[in-house]
């Protein structure tokens, strides 16, 4: 049963007394003048309809329980409401007919209370109508509450699918274009440089592969792999795609999401004009909340397909992390890129 309220020991024990003096108090004005009922007041009245009242909360419960328990009725809502309300309303009748007549005829010693017995039916059915609506009320919000958890936890394993995506994400195009390139070298017979570039790809590759179930590296883990990807690249680029390294910090104390420098450096390169014959420079430097990238616009004529969805994954990986955002500054002769540093204490 779902509905833990019901079932709470405290509600359970100080609900019925409750609604008995409430019942009592209405019962009252019905039959006699506001002024009169302080001289009516019976407390041994008060007490007989808190035991009928918490006799009436407990088959309800119970009611409840086995209703619950009904699979054809779990998908069927009007069907379930509509039995769960005329079983409500059968049982009122019975046990308030019992109860009031036993009292009426052995306690009080009368014969006719037929005027008694409708209001008491009649309250007790209004007490009951309301018992169960407060049930159903529980328990549609305690339905909204497990949909908007199993909708949160559904957005979380999708955030932390999509970020583990992008930890262990390999470039097809990049991995393409190296592989070329071992091919390039070995049909120059250049065996020592093909080697070493196979080693330089493994290493890059191997470094990626280690920080896979890393939430958290530090910039010095990042560099040591930037720094395979920046010599596998100069193969092609002739030694023109330069990365300045001008951290003061200590890189071990500094610490990112796997991979975004790696992604940003990425990015600026397929973003600005490099070759054999065309430098890029990138400067990397830090602030107290960032890493800066700077470099010379010299945007390529074509741009790159699926740079904005790059760009929006990376967004979206540090976002995770952080509430600070990646700023992609551009001006009209230079360009800055912001990355925020990961707070460990956050």
């Amino acid at each position: 049963m779902k509905t833990n309220y019901l079932n709470h020991l405290l509600y359970r024990i100080f609900a019925p007394p409750l609604v008995a003096v409430f019942v009592y108090l209405l019962i009252l004005l019905i039959f006699d003048r506001l002024s009169e009922i302080g001289n009516n007041f019976s407390p041994e009245e008060v007490l007989f309809l808190g035991i009928v009242t918490f006799a009436l909360f407990e088959v309800y419960r119970f009611w409840i329980h086995q209703t619950e328990k009904i699979g054809y009725l779990k998908e069927r809502v009007l069907l379930k409401s509509f039995f769960l309300f005329m079983g409500s309303f059968i049982i009122t009748i019975i046990l308030i007919f019992a109860f009031f007549s036993l009292y009426f005829i052995y306690f009080l010693g009368l014969s006719e209370f037929r005027a008694e017995l409708t209001s008491f039916l009649i309250v007790f059915t209004l007490v009951g109508i309301l018992y169960h609506l407060f049930y159903l009320s529980i328990r549609f919000l305690d339905q909204q509450k497990v949909l908007l958890l199993e909708k949160e936890e559904m957005n979380r394993k999708n955030i932390e699918f999509e970020l583990q995506v992008f930890k262990n994400k390999i470039n097809p195009d990049f991995l393409y274009q190296s592989l070329e390139s071992v091919i390039s070298l070995i049909r120059k017979k250049e065996v020592d440089q093909a080697e070493k570039f196979i080693d330089h790809l493994a290493l890059f590759y191997r470094r990626i592969l280690g920080n896979r179930y890393s939430e958290i590296i530090s910039l010095e883990e990042e560099i040591q792999k930037v720094d395979q990807y920046i010599l596998i690249r100069n193969s092609k680029y002739n030694n023109n795609f330069i990365v300045n390294w001008k951290i003061e910090s200590s890189l071990k104390e500094i610490h990112i999401v796997p991979n975004t420098v790696l992604q940003v450096l990425q990015m600026i390169e397929y973003y600005q004009m490099v070759d054999l014959n065309t430098k890029l420079v990138v400067d990397v430097s830090e602030n107290d909340d960032y890493i800066v990238f700077y470099f010379l616009s010299s945007e390529r004529l074509t741009p790159v397909p699926k740079l904005n969805m790059q760009m929006k994954t990376l967004k979206k990986a540090i976002g995770f992390y952080s509430n600070k955002e990646l700023v992609w500054d551009k001006k009209s002769e230079f360009t800055q890129i912001y990355i925020p540093k990961i707070n460990l204490e956050d």
